[in-house]
């Protein structure tokens, strides 16, 4: 076919599909390929067409027909990769996105669909190398930028991450999801109030982001800013009693004491995020020797969960279980990941592997129950527990409440934080224990000793204190710190400084109280053993609610710091209750804010009273199961055996009580 019979044909073919006569149009194109394969505006055409349609099915078969009759063109070859990869056929997209590459080696395009594909094979390393070939092509990609962003956040690099979600809001302002990013990671350097900037630009671009409005408000709660708070909480209440995602389950449960409240945040959290994931197919049971436990934790290292539940791992009967870590974490070479590490029969690392090979896996070694030592709190990765990486899976310590969904077969409490006539706000089945909180008999303090000068406090002063992280002191507790302060003499509140914004809004609060903020000493963080140390000049430990203390509240015990509680009804709010119903001190647990200050005010004045309660701290503390770990462990495996009896003899899940041994 010569040039003008060419010419005549393309004619004839934009005829038929300007008249509706797609398929007629489509091989008029390909014939005209038949003779010249490499003509350009059929090739182009073509491109277009199977751009346009709908099922990628189409397209790809289009392209094929394309490349079956000899076009060789790296368009042809992109359009294909592109159409594989919305299909979700990955490999088979690589294989024509490289051919595309091949021809043309500086292609935006292919590198950004290249390292697109790589990101959702879970090959994050080979992505992140094509999106930065993209950015050096064209670094004004918001999307790109952000997607790079994503990467260095999966693998923990927070700094680089905030460096590209910043340049994906200076590229496009109107990014909401990277300014979302960018406030999430600044939070994780306490950068609060940049990342609060960062979260209400994206909730003025796109307020129907979910959670998004509980994020700004967990920021200010960070920051210990409470304006409008009884306004804000009324949102709160409203939105979830209407199914709204407004508010993720960790931060609602520190600002209101509601265990249905928290039960339909959480479930509202789980569909959203975390549905059930069935593309794995049924779970096989296992036959194993001994029953193989696995923890699922990013928090092996310096941290307040590893804290307590070290003594645990190390603590198991190897005669009848095997223990395994699946830490899913940042890679870290502190003194407790390398305890950690020697403590369970494996060590996994699973930190850059996708959710469903981390469940395969999981399956693979035949695990029997999976614990998930995180649920919503930072890092979590509900997805694992989704696509059921073992036939039995619990819930413990990491996250304090329900998880709200049907794969999560049982949560570990006690009859203290979950009650009988709070039962009904629970969606897991629950394992009573006969005391909640797990706790490490080889902690210690450090050989520093401090004194109150060392804080700035006068050696006759009475020392108050609450070390918690500051998104727990709410309004009305700090309120009632400030009474008591008022009500006592020559005492002070020691409180942990976590960020500045937060000393500064304490003190302005105090002093809009009436409270000169001498009265106020705010520690900074101190390494392990020196923050244990620290609880040598405290007298009395101050409780937040509706969020308890928990690690912080069992290291003040430890250290023979008596610590003062309001019990409500929410499982944060009645953890420390469990502590001190385990060392049989239930005359420290108020039910009423007016009785708790009471007994704070009489034993900040009355020595004798305090002493009293020391004596028998001090005294219980050996003979009470709060700090027996050999006990926890082997009531612990109590009910492991027990759920995986259950299993065995396919009898669904139910609530299981270990039955306290008489002291």
């Amino acid at each position: 076919m010569n040039q003008p019979s060419i010419s005549s044909s393309y004619q004839k073919a934009l005829d038929l599909l300007n008249s509706g006569q797609l398929m007629a149009g489509i091989q008029q194109l390909l014939e005209i390929l038949k003779i010249q394969t490499g003509h350009p505006d059929s090739t182009q055409l073509l491109t277009q067409i199977a751009n346009s349609f709908p099922d990628k099915n189409q397209s790809v078969q289009l392209l094929s027909d394309c490349i079956n009759q000899g076009v060789s063109s790296p368009i042809i070859f992109y359009e294909l990769g592109s159409s594989y990869l919305a299909l979700g056929k990955y490999p088979e997209s690589l294989v024509s996105l490289k051919k595309a590459l091949a021809l043309d080696p500086h292609s935006f395009e292919v590198l950004h669909d290249m390292g697109a594909t790589y990101a959702l094979m879970g090959q994050k390393i080979e992505a992140q190398k094509y999106f930065l070939k993209a950015a050096s092509i064209n670094d004004q990609s918001a999307d790109l930028l952000y997607n790079i962003g994503r990467l260095y956040d999966d693998q923990y690099e927070l700094d680089k991450a905030i460096h590209f979600y910043q340049k994906a809001v200076s590229a496009d302002p109107s990014h909401s999801e990277a300014w979302v990013n960018l406030g999430i990671d600044l939070s994780a350097f306490k950068k609060y109030p940049e990342a609060l900037v960062c979260f209400e630009k994206a909730y003025a671009l796109n307020p129907g982001i979910e959670f998004l409005y509980g994020d700004c408000i967990y920021t200010r709660m960070r920051m210990c800013m409470w304006e409008g708070i009884q306004e804000i909480e009324h949102r709160l209440i409203n939105g979830i009693d209407h199914g709204e995602k407004i508010i993720s389950p960790l931060p609602i449960s520190a600002l209101i004491d509601s265990p249905a409240l928290s039960q339909k945040a959480a479930t509202l959290f789980a569909q959203s995020n975390y549905p059930s994931d069935p593309r794995l197919g049924p779970i096989p049971k296992h036959t194993n020797q001994r029953i193989r436990i696995a923890y699922f934790s990013p928090d092996f290292h310096e941290h307040p969960v590893s804290y307590l539940m070290a003594e645990v791992f190390e603590l198991h009967d190897r005669s009848q279980f095997e223990v395994y870590a699946f830490s899913f974490g940042k890679e870290t070479t502190d003194l407790m990941r390398q305890r950690l590490r020697a403590s369970f029969d494996q060590f996994i690392d699973v930190a850059n592997k996708t959710p469903e090979e981390i469940a395969l896996l999981s399956r693979e070694m035949q695990i029997d129950i999976a614990i998930d030592l995180c649920g919503y709190t930072e890092n979590a990765r509900s997805e694992i527990f989704a696509l059921r990486a073992a036939p039995i899976q619990m819930s413990y310590i990491g996250f304090l409440g329900t998880m709200g969904a049907e794969y999560m077969d049982y949560l570990i409490a006690d009859e203290v934080i979950i009650p009988n006539e709070l039962r009904n706000f629970y969606t897991e089945k629950i394992i009573y224990l006969p005391s909640y909180q797990a706790n490490d008999s080889k902690r210690a303090p450090g050989t520093k000793v401090f004194t109150k000068e060392d804080f700035g406090i006068a050696a006759d002063q009475f020392v108050y204190c609450n070390l918690n992280n500051v998104f727990k002191i709410t309004k009305p507790i700090f309120d009632s710190w400030l009474r008591i302060l008022k009500s006592t003499d020559n005492t002070v509140l020691l409180l942990f400084a976590e960020n500045s914004q937060a000393v500064a809004n304490l003190k302005a609060h105090a002093i809009s109280k009436g409270l000169d903020t001498k009265r106020l000493i705010f520690m900074e963080r101190q390494p392990r053993a020196d923050y244990l140390a620290c609880y040598g000049i405290v007298d009395l430990f101050l409780d937040t609610n509706p969020y308890n203390a928990g690690a912080t509240a069992s290291d003040a015990l430890w250290m023979d710091v008596p610590v003062l509680t309001l019990q409500g009804s929410s499982f944060p709010s009645r953890v420390a209750s469990s502590l001190l119903t385990s060392l049989n001190l239930p005359e420290l647990i108020h039910q009423s804010i007016a009785s708790y200050e009471e007994q704070a005010i009489e034993l900040g004045s009355q020595s004798s009273k305090l002493d009293e309660i020391k004596k028998k701290l001090i005294a219980n503390k050996n003979t009470r199961p709060l700090f027996n770990s050999k006990l926890f462990v082997q009531n612990l495996e109590q009910a492991l055996i027990k759920a995986q009896i259950l299993s065995a003899n396919n009898q669904p899940p139910q609530d299981i009580t270990v039955a306290k041994i008489p002291t």
